[in-house]
């Protein structure tokens, strides 16, 4: 099976205080774009990879470090 090469960017990211969201089952819900926010700061690359293939429009909190560099999924 062939991997996918995802590669998240973030160029417009949004200004709103993660503290302030009300908390969510996935992350926190952010009212002024009224959108779930994910939160993948301590998700490995195969599952940020993962939830990708299966949601469309993701919003998300990521580490610089998880940004901009393709996300390696180990193979099995």
């Amino acid at each position: 099976m062939k991997h996918p090469k995802i590669k998240v960017s973030i160029p417009e990211p949004c200004h709103e205080d993660w503290n302030k969201m009300n908390s969510t089952q996935k992350g926190k819900f952010c009212g002024v774009c009224t959108k779930e926010v994910i939160d993948f700061t301590s998700e490995s690359d195969e599952t940020i990879v993962k939830h990708f293939q299966k949601n469309d429009n993701v919003c998300g909190r990521f580490h610089t470090s998880q940004l901009d560099r393709k996300l390696i999924v180990d193979r099995k």
